[in-house]
């Protein structure tokens, strides 16, 4: 590891959706959007819904998170999240059609516990809507 760089993993459910030593990692918490540099004292917060913005070699990686909690100790950051995906692995028409399925079953099903795993897969998709919307408005930006 670089001396200017610090480990981050970030862990969901899926598995690990990034490993690697970096130069700086923004992140959304509850008090607002933190930057993390090599060396930060220990630290450990809960995430928000939002995005996690990793800078290494110059270039930036974009994940959106559901929330979740970090923590950095001696280097070592690791993310922990419900759901978590890269902006290159949203494909927004797929994302969009998961949506509109959610949507339609939660309007046939009663309170049941289908409902709840419903609500979740379409508040997935709609994090990935937005996420993938905001990346690509910022593509053509530039």
């Amino acid at each position: 590891m670089a001396k200017d760089n610090f480990h981050l993993e970030i862990i969901s459910p899926d598995g690990i959706q990034f490993t690697g030593d970096i130069e700086s990692v923004t992140l959304p918490t509850i008090l607002g959007e933190i930057t993390i540099l090599p060396n930060h004292a220990s630290l450990s917060t809960k995430l928000v819904e939002g995005e996690i913005k990793i800078i290494n070699g110059g270039k930036a990686t974009h994940i959106a998170v559901s929330g979740g909690f970090f923590e950095i100790t001696n280097n070592q950051g690791q993310v922990l999240s419900d759901f978590a995906i890269r902006a290159e692995s949203i494909e927004l028409a797929k994302a969009e059609e998961r949506k509109r399925e959610a949507e339609i079953k939660l309007s046939e099903k009663k309170d049941t516990f289908d409902t709840k795993i419903i609500e979740r897969d379409l508040q997935r998709s709609i994090l990935e809507l937005k996420f993938g919307q905001n990346i690509k408005r910022r593509q053509k930006s530039q």
